[in-house]
């Protein structure tokens, strides 16, 4: 079932609904944070280390799911940084990449590969990229930005 005055969206079971644009949010004058940051609104809550934000060379800010490498499920279709903590609680990106269609073998690989990190590993998954396009766009966006 779709209005008369709807000329474009998605169909969903019959419904449609508006496209809408990703919001970027603007960083100028900001200092571009590449470790990683929690997130402001859950600061003090029992969940904020299970939340970080990285911010793209484009100035948008993606908010992915933390998990500690042996526990991060294997999704599809997501967006996986691979984040090494120091010692200082800082996070480095060391590695970017898609699960794509098949997630487990992905997530294997990469706990095979940064097996030497040990302990300080954790696992980040962007679950927002709602096509391939869109996450392919994200991984060329975060793998530019890291120092």
């Amino acid at each position: 079932m779709t209005l008369a005055s709807e000329n474009e969206g998605s169909r969903i079971d019959g419904f449609a609904e508006q496209a809408t644009t990703a919001w970027v949010a603007p960083v100028s004058g900001r200092k571009r944070n590449a470790h990683g940051a929690s997130l402001a609104a859950l600061a003090g809550m029992p969940i904020s280390s299970r939340f970080c934000s990285w911010l793209g060379l484009s100035g948008r800010r993606y908010t992915f799911s933390v998990y500690p490498a042996p526990d991060c499920p294997a999704l599809r279709d997501a967006v996986l940084l691979a984040v090494v903590r120091g010692m200082t609680g800082q996070r480095r990106v060391i590695s970017v990449r898609e699960t794509g269609s098949f997630p487990e073998p992905v997530i294997a690989g990469a706990r095979n590969e940064l097996q030497a990190f040990c302990a300080g590993l954790e696992f980040h998954l962007y679950l927002l990229g709602a096509s391939a396009a869109e996450r392919a766009l994200a991984v060329a966006d975060l793998e530019i930005a890291q120092p």
